[in-house]
């Protein structure tokens, strides 16, 4: 068994729907420049900053912009990840809530301050029209009550 960080102990109670998944390595340039590389078992970041959040055998499943409930198992109500995005083919946050959340679940032993971390959310929402106001949330709300310990 190889010894890698623990993810954060995050409690949750309700009927929160995972619903994307990735079945193959998602890799991207930060820019970020590290001392030491980190490595986990969902998610790596070199010392150059490439991040990398790792499918494993069973693929990586987050449940995309938050808050988010399910209803009955027939409808998911809550925050919107967009409409598709002709150039990927995927709603225009899937790939920043993938790293943002991946980052996020590492948070106290990732070595970058959750303030970068929000900012990378904000640059990789690229055009989307409504990035800073997603990132107002993230920033404000989504990381409410969340210490980073590991910094």
């Amino acid at each position: 068994m190889t010894n890698w960080p623990e993810p954060r102990d995050i409690v949750r109670t309700g009927n929160f729907p995972y619903v994307f998944k990735i079945d193959k390595d998602f890799v991207y340039a930060s820019g970020w420049k590290l001392d030491q590389p980190f490595d986990s078992q969902w998610l790596a970041i070199s010392t150059d900053g490439t991040i990398t959040v790792k499918a494993n055998e069973t693929g990586y499943a987050w449940d995309g912009c938050t808050p988010k409930w399910s209803v009955l198992n027939l409808v998911i109500i809550g925050t919107p990840d967009g409409h598709i995005d002709y150039r990927t083919m995927k709603p225009f946050c899937f790939y920043a809530s993938l790293v943002h959340d991946a980052l996020y679940q590492y948070l106290d032993s990732v070595p970058v301050p959750k303030k970068d971390i929000d900012l990378l959310f904000l640059d990789m929402l690229g055009d989307f029209k409504l990035r800073k106001l997603y990132h107002f949330f993230v920033k404000h709300v989504g990381g409410r009550g969340v210490i980073q310990r590991g910094l």
